[in-house]
């Protein structure tokens, strides 16, 4: 019985190392795709303006401004740093 469980054991860490080593394959012979040059126009904070929050999710960055007396929410790709909506 013994036996069984440790020969079970091995065949499963032999099949994690397969798993581990065919991710680590595919991720080097993948590459991820590099964003084109001239995409998108860069982000640039309005005139005047001041970070007051900044907040991040996958992707996205979302900046609150404060620009004079009033607040605005910037949403940022960070994969190539343009401006993807403006809340005010």
């Amino acid at each position: 019985m013994l036996k069984a469980v440790v020969i079970g054991l091995g065949m499963l860490i032999v099949i994690a190392l397969g798993a581990v080593a065919l991710g680590i394959v595919q991720k080097f012979s993948h590459p991820a795709p590099q964003p084109a040059a001239g995409v998108g126009e860069a982000f640039a904070l309005p005139a005047g303006a001041r970070i007051v929050e900044m907040q991040t999710s996958g992707n996205r960055m979302a900046l609150r401004l404060r620009v004079g007396d009033h607040d605005e929410i910037d949403i940022v790709d960070l994969a190539d740093g343009h401006l993807i909506a403006r809340i005010r």
